[in-house]
């Protein structure tokens, strides 16, 4: 199984298990509380998967806006960004209006954007324990490496 891990881009690994990470303690804090479980559940799996969704998807834009001159990378991150904007919009509204899912549980979920960001750190050195690697010691530059101001 690591080794199916390991073909995964390394940075989209760790925010989506951050993000994992996040949906499964909301799911059981959620529990907790007195309300309709059912909708809290389903409002906050629906922003957990558009969570899932925007983390690949800016991944993918990334890797193709690396791949274009700076005029072409600024219209692909941007027309991501809309698009992912608008698809959270979308499926907020549609929470709300068919009240099927709470909305507010909803948006909780597609902060698990947000919390697998911040949870990086940690699945980072998870992964680092999983995979058995190190992390390269930083070491300072010599000064003859050192780039002067007229090299640049």
């Amino acid at each position: 199984m690591t080794d199916s891990l390991k073909k995964v881009d390394r940075a989209l690994l760790e925010l989506v298990t951050g993000i994992w990470v996040f949906a499964l303690v909301c799911q059981f804090v959620g529990i907790l509380f007195p309300m309709d479980r059912l909708k809290y559940t389903i409002g906050l799996w629906a922003g957990i998967i558009l969570a899932l969704f925007s983390a690949v998807h800016m991944w993918r834009s990334l890797n193709k806006a690396f791949t274009r001159d700076e005029k072409g990378a600024v219209s692909i991150m941007a027309g991501g960004y809309i698009l992912r904007y608008l698809l959270t919009g979308v499926v907020l509204i549609l929470l709300y209006y068919t009240g099927i899912g709470y909305p507010l549980a909803g948006f909780l979920g597609v902060l698990g954007l947000k919390a697998g960001a911040y949870l990086q750190p940690v699945s980072h050195k998870f992964y680092n324990f999983v995979f058995h690697e190190t992390d390269p010691v930083a070491e300072p530059l010599l000064e003859t490496e050192e780039v002067s101001e007229d090299e640049e």
